[in-house]
């Protein structure tokens, strides 16, 4: 497999971010009018009585990694859009959909488990003030909301958008697990079965290739290496892999990387900051932020802590020119000043992005948010990106 190469074609103007529309808010009325259709829903972590799945090596024999020109893009690069599932957390998924169809000219994919749901959601999406002319629905019955860690990865194969999949890390949720199936066909993009157990949020990349995870992808793979893991994250992927320490399962029940750390641009990052207090969580977020100043990134800073469940706003979403950043303040009035504290990074960061506050102290209590809800679907299209997107610096962006 070869390693991507990054073409940069002078004097052609990055589209959207330049006169994009304003992202509305979604009025709180509004929002508590409506109930989920699943307001029970699974955990982001293991069921009571779930396990992680074995993998059956056999059915990977005959499979091969992409054999052309790969590249994994970066979130915080351009995208067609994203893809949620309805049912829960419903509120949040609206206050997301409202933002990115109006603020962006991407698209959102809802996954619905029947026509039925479908009208409900239009209804419900449309009273809101979503611009319907960019939500598609999709309908598959899928087992959770968490479609970050079951959903498709997408890279770039000879600029072909391209579907990886892993096994689902949860064993009593097939649907989820099948969902990649069943998008491939549907969507006639090709598709290679990585042969790993895997939650897609522990996962991060930036634009040059370099891509972080925690040990947990060691754990759930008995018997593999970490070398064995980082090879085939550069044949799948085109992936510099670095496997970092977990947090403890009491305090993260995920255990994933996108609950303390977020990929802003080239080379730099936001790492959540913990109290001292929390020794072995904070050695961990402190190591990392080491770790990554000493290979030239640039380090933010957003808070972290545990207070019956752990909060964090590195679980937000970057889609085009929209920030959906995490907020916390309806869980507890005390939370306003990590908020207010948050949000200036945030802006700091992105001068020219829209950064748009949703509420995530509900699904926060699942040991998720905005990001574990989410799936990219990054455009492929041109030859792909290269350095001056994140800073509206169009002289750079890879044309059409």
């Amino acid at each position: 497999m070869n390693r991507w190469v990054i073409v940069v074609v002078i004097g052609c103007l990055l589209p959207g971010l330049l006169g994009a529309d304003e992202a509305k808010r979604v009025p709180q009325e509004y929002l508590d009018s409506i109930v989920d259709d699943d307001p029970n829903p699974l955990p982001r972590g293991l069921a009571p009585g779930e396990t992680v799945p074995i993998l059956d090596w056999s059915k990977f024999l005959s499979r091969e990694a992409p054999s052309g020109t790969v590249r994994t893009p970066a979130e915080y690069e351009w995208n067609d859009g994203m893809l949620i599932r309805w049912g829960s957390f419903e509120p949040l998924l609206i206050q997301m959909t409202v933002a990115v169809t109006t603020g962006t000219d991407a698209t959102v994919w809802v996954l619905v488990w029947s026509a039925g749901q479908q009208a409900s959601a239009t209804a419900d999406l449309s009273g809101a003030g979503a611009n319907m002319d960019q939500v598609e629905f999709i309908i598959y019955d899928a087992d959770s909301v968490w479609i970050r860690d079951y959903g498709p990865r997408f890279v770039s194969e000879n600029g072909t958008r391209t579907i990886i999949d892993h096994t689902y890390n949860r064993s009593s949720r097939p649907d989820d697990n099948a969902f990649s199936d069943f998008l491939a066909p549907l969507w006639s993009e090709p598709q290679y079965d990585i042969p790993l157990v895997h939650g897609g949020g522990n996962f991060h990349l930036f634009s040059d290739g370099e891509a972080f995870m925690t040990e947990l992808i060691l754990n759930e793979n008995s018997g593999l290496t970490a070398q064995d893991v980082e090879d085939l994250y550069m044949d799948y992927q085109g992936l510099d892999l670095t496997i970092l320490p977990p947090f403890p399962s009491w305090y993260d029940s995920t255990q994933h990387i996108d609950m303390w750390m977020l990929p802003v641009a080239d080379r730099e990052v936001i790492i959540g900051e913990y109290p001292v207090g929390d020794t072995e969580v904070h050695a961990v977020t402190e190591d990392a932020v080491t770790l990554l100043e000493g290979r030239g990134y640039t380090v933010h800073r957003t808070p972290g802590w545990r207070s019956g469940y752990h909060y964090t706003y590195t679980n937000s979403v970057i889609l085009n020119e929209v920030v959906l950043a995490c907020q916390f303040a309806n869980a507890n009035a005390g939370f306003a000043d990590e908020d207010a504290e948050a949000l200036a990074t945030f802006e700091t960061i992105y001068p020219d992005r829209q950064i748009v506050p949703v509420d995530c102290s509900v699904v926060i209590t699942w040991s998720g948010a905005v990001h574990c809800i989410v799936m990219h679907v990054p455009d492929v299209t041109p030859p792909l990106f290269a350095d001056g997107f994140e800073t509206g610096d169009t002289d750079a962006w890879v044309g059409q």
